[in-house]
């Protein structure tokens, strides 16, 4: 029962931070600044992450979990900046849904390495998802930056990158029995927002003047609202993430999480944005739920 619990606020975490993640990249207007924005969620998080460790008795760790949280931290920051510089050289829709199918690296791993059952509902629930994915990013969408052999690199590293940390959060928290959860989120989001704040300063320094940082007017309340708002999401998916590492079989984790995020995000933007919700998108949400039914049962 404490598995469902925290795989439903997974979903639900996940969800907003994907809700804040679109108004906060619509209000940068250079890769400086969505790098700044990275550093600012990736410092609430660490607090969150610090607050938990604390509150648990210590932030201590060995040496050896010390370097793969570094290891995790810099994949982390070199995973969003992919993301980034993939989506300034292609198409938006077609970059998500080739980053969204790095789900494929931690089933494949849960299946072939763990030895999870391979279950027809699970089996169905995924293809479900897939399609789900494809109706929440259609690759036919006009007007949007052509394909290149850049781009697609660019693409590949990103979706390479997301599936890595997965597995790397996987087998950590499973040899370490998740002694180290909280600890180990917080040493890698430090990693993470130290590695953002210098993309974000070298980034800055190659722009024209009038479209460089300033503080004041980036900083806005608006802006501070969301860098909280998506960092705490982001600590908080990824703490359930690791909590389930050991309770909850991957192959489930994850695609719940994944395909039930962008649901609570289309749904919270309807209510808080007022946008509204295509016939498309509507079929995608029903698909995503049938699959989280699916794959949990």
């Amino acid at each position: 029962m404490i598995g469902i619990l925290l795989l439903i606020l997974g979903i639900f975490m996940s969800g907003i931070y994907g809700f804040g993640l679109g108004p906060a990249n619509r209000r940068c207007r250079t890769l400086a600044e969505l790098e700044l924005f990275n550093a600012g969620f990736t410092f609430v998080a660490m607090a969150g992450a610090m607050a938990v460790a604390i509150s648990e008795g210590s932030m201590g760790m060995p040496p050896s979990a010390l370097l793969v949280s570094v290891v995790w931290g810099t994949i982390f920051s070199l995973c969003v900046f992919l993301n980034l510089a993939a989506l300034e050289h292609g198409p938006l829709s077609l970059t998500w849904l080739i980053v969204n199918f790095s789900l494929v690296f931690p089933l494949i791993y849960s299946f072939c390495f763990l030895g999870e059952p391979v279950t027809p509902p699970r089996v169905i629930g995924i293809g479900l998802l897939v399609i789900c994915m494809l109706l929440f990013n259609n690759p036919k969408v006009t007007g949007e930056k052509k394909m290149s052999v850049k781009w697609l690199v660019l693409t590949l590293l990103a979706m390479f990158c997301n599936g890595a940390l997965s597995i790397i959060q996987k087998i950590f928290a499973m040899a370490t029995d998740n002694v180290y959860a909280s600890s180990f989120l917080a040493y890698s989001y430090l990693v993470a927002t130290i590695v953002s704040l210098i993309l974000a300063a070298v980034m800055n320094r190659r722009e024209t003047p009038e479209m460089r940082i300033a503080p004041r007017k980036y900083f806005t309340p608006v802006m501070l609202g969301l860098i909280v708002l998506v960092g705490g999401a982001n600590f908080g998916m990824n703490y359930v993430v690791a909590l389930l590492a050991t309770m909850m079989d991957g192959s489930i984790v994850y695609p719940v999480i994944q395909g039930g995020g962008p649901v609570v995000s289309i749904i919270a933007s309807r209510i808080f944005l007022g946008e509204k919700i295509p016939p498309r998108k509507a079929a995608a949400i029903l698909l995503g739920i049938a699959s989280i039914v699916l794959m949990n049962l």
